[in-house]
């Protein structure tokens, strides 16, 4: 095992904690009411924000409107997350990946300095992949799909998926939940409501337990539909968020022409000792 390999299990350990202290602390919050329906405004329409800024830069009204979603910080209590739209008809897939990296980026930025004080650390690394959803190599994380049940990622602080090509399926919708809200209003703990998830690489991620979807969903869930390349999908996964996502299962109804690719960007924190240079900006996985 090399050095940044013991660094990044040391890391995801911690953030076992740091995420299981999260969620127990939210039965102590005031009650709080979700948006009706949950998660309204999450969505962005990117079309009005690109047309007005030169075709060589991210819009800064655009990252502005993503971070006021994603902020969860007292006083400004935003969803969690936000579903930018409106793309398909400004880039081409291939262009679409690099604007969404770049929008990444910029949207990383302005969060940054909002999780220093919750997720210590000497610096952060930010990767982007490619997953084909069913094709993922089994030596990564033992299964060839992408984990769908309902979830907090292990490490990831912040994250962004941008879906395409997708074909020859059904199933695959897109789903949230707003787990603060519902921890707070039934002053329930991480061991109520979740279980961890089994892995066959060190660490593990919370996972809502089968018999408390449905009300969570129906309380403080909502359902996204099936997301394309038109679409980029932001989630704030500090533990302190309280946001979950998952998907409904796919059922592949076309086998020679099933493709589920999804582009990731995420970020987590670098352990000490850890070399922030090493070549880790690509993965194969989706969702650790």
């Amino acid at each position: 095992m090399t050095v940044n390999e013991t660094a990044e299990g040391l890391v995801s350990t911690e953030m076992m904690e740091m995420r299981r202290a999260a969620l127990d602390a939210m039965a102590d919050l005031p009650g709080q009411s979700p948006a009706s329906p949950p998660f309204a405004g999450v969505r962005v329409d990117g079309g009005p924000f690109l047309a007005a800024a030169p075709s060589d830069r991210v819009p800064g009204a655009l990252v502005a409107a993503i971070v006021d979603r994603l902020d969860r910080t007292v006083g400004r209590e935003g969803c969690g997350a936000a579903l930018v739209t409106g793309l398909s008809g400004v880039f081409d897939l291939a262009a679409t990946r690099r604007f969404h990296e770049a929008l990444f980026r910029a949207v990383w930025r302005e969060i940054e300095p909002m999780v220093g004080a919750e997720v210590p650390g000497r610096g952060y690394r930010t990767k982007v992949n490619l997953t084909a959803d069913g094709a993922i190599p089994l030596e990564l994380y033992g299964s060839r799909w992408s984990f769908k049940q309902i979830h907090m990622d292990r490490d990831a602080l912040l994250f962004s998926h941008c879906y395409g090509p997708v074909s020859g399926y059904d199933g695959g919708e897109v789903i949230l939940a707003d787990a603060r809200s519902y921890l707070s209003r039934h002053r329930a703990r991480f061991t109520d409501l979740f279980e961890w998830s089994e892995e066959p690489t060190p660490g593990s991620k919370p996972v809502l337990r089968a018999e408390h979807q449905s009300d969570v969903m129906a309380e403080c869930g909502v359902n996204l539909g099936c997301l394309d390349s038109d679409q980029i999908l932001f989630v704030n996964n500090l533990p302190s968020a309280g946001i979950l996502h998952g998907a409904t299962p796919v059922q592949v109804r076309d086998p020679a022409n099933y493709l589920r690719e999804f582009h990731r960007c995420s970020v987590r924190r670098l352990a000490d000792g850890e070399d922030g240079d090493a070549a880790a900006d690509v993965d194969g996985g989706s969702s650790r």
